[in-house]
């Protein structure tokens, strides 16, 4: 069997073996799809460092960084200029940081595991640090889990049970990818999805539980229909109720914690509607044609919706993507840009219904 080091790709670099501004450069490259990064190394002794190895497993990304302290921002433009839709789990092996992640508050200690959705914003402060990332397509973890946006700043503390034994499968994942044949490192991430989203899957539950709130498999299924339905104008409360034989009452109960079925069909077409702007081939496509393919009514409606999820308008969104663009490697140059875009672009999984 062919080992995976000569089958897939493996991108790093080490901070012994480059100036520090080759470091620095390299770094804002190779994290540029994920977040904007500053403050490099503020307030340290030493210079800013970074160390880099990451391999391309198939459907998964899987990494690990050694840096300096800084500042990581994820905004409304970074997440268009991306053009990304993934989720990521962090183990941080050392350092940590706080912030926060959407509206909310996140700290992260060593030991720590957290996830984090890239189509959400973030803005976090970090310690010098050592983590394992691991990157996984949306569409993985929507099949498996029936509210993947309420993954955004999930801490699993490493005084728990639950990051521990993901820390140490990880960790082994990441010590044995290289040695790994491509079936035996299919059948690894396979069951690595399967772990981690049933491990996800007991925290989200427990948190539900503790809002009197079941998250049980028929939300699951009710919202893999709405994802395949969104384009439809026939999409709504009633047609969503009649086609699981719930009452009305019944299946606002259930999307209550959601925000209530409205505004959860609305704020998933502006999600899909979001990716539509930020996708490299959309240029050509009106702003008013992304609104009437998600049902998101007229051009002034849609813009108003957009803002208020995004706190940019749609011809924003469009500019940031575009700008992203303009900061492709030189033709030719590929060997020495950091691939990771790329390969994110590579994995993202079609959506039913798209």
């Amino acid at each position: 069997m062919q080992p995976i080091s000569s089958l897939l790709p493996s991108y790093g670099f080490s901070a012994s073996q480059m100036d520090p501004e080759a470091n620095i450069a390299a770094w804002r490259e190779a994290t540029s799809t994920f977040f904007d990064v500053d403050e490099l190394a503020g307030g340290e002794v030493a210079p800013f460092h970074a160390d880099v190895l990451s391999y391309a497993l198939g459907p998964v990304l899987l990494g690990s960084a050694r840096a300096s302290g800084q500042r990581f921002r994820r905004t409304a433009e970074t997440i268009a200029r991306s053009g990304v839709d993934h989720i990521i789990l962090q183990l941080y092996v050392t350092g940590g940081y706080h912030g926060v992640a959407g509206p909310h508050p996140i700290q992260v200690e060593a030991g720590d595991l957290c996830v984090l959705d890239l189509a959400q914003t973030l803005e976090t402060r970090a310690t010098p640090f050592e983590a394992i990332t691991l990157v996984v397509p949306r569409p993985m973890f929507d099949a498996r889990l029936p509210q993947v946006e309420d993954l955004h700043g999930l801490v699993l503390p490493h005084d728990g049970a639950l990051a521990p034994l993901l820390a140490r499968h990880l960790s082994a994942l990441f010590e044995f990818a290289p040695r790994m044949s491509v079936d035996e490192c299919q059948a690894a991430i396979d069951g690595t999805i399967a772990l981690i989203a049933a491990c996800l899957r007991g925290e989200l539950e427990r948190r539900a539980a503790d809002r009197s709130v079941t998250a049980d498999a028929s939300l699951l299924r009710i919202r893999q229909y709405i994802e395949a339905q969104l384009a439809s104008p026939e999409l709504s409360a009633d047609t969503v109720a009649s086609h699981f034989g719930l009452s009305r009452a019944s299946l606002y109960r259930l999307f209550a914690p959601l925000g209530g079925i409205a505004d959860y069909i609305r704020s998933r077409r502006l999600h899909r509607a979001f990716f539509d702007l930020a996708a490299t081939g959309s240029r050509t496509v009106r702003i008013s044609e992304v609104a009437r393919r998600w049902q998101l009514g007229t051009d002034a409606h849609f813009t108003r919706l957009f803002k208020t999820a995004y706190g940019i308008t749609p011809r924003a969104a469009r500019e940031a993507a575009t700008l992203g663009l303009r900061h492709p490697p030189v033709r030719g140059q590929d060997d020495v840009a950091s691939p990771i875009s790329r390969w994110m672009r590579r994995i993202a999984a079609p959506r039913t219904g798209e």
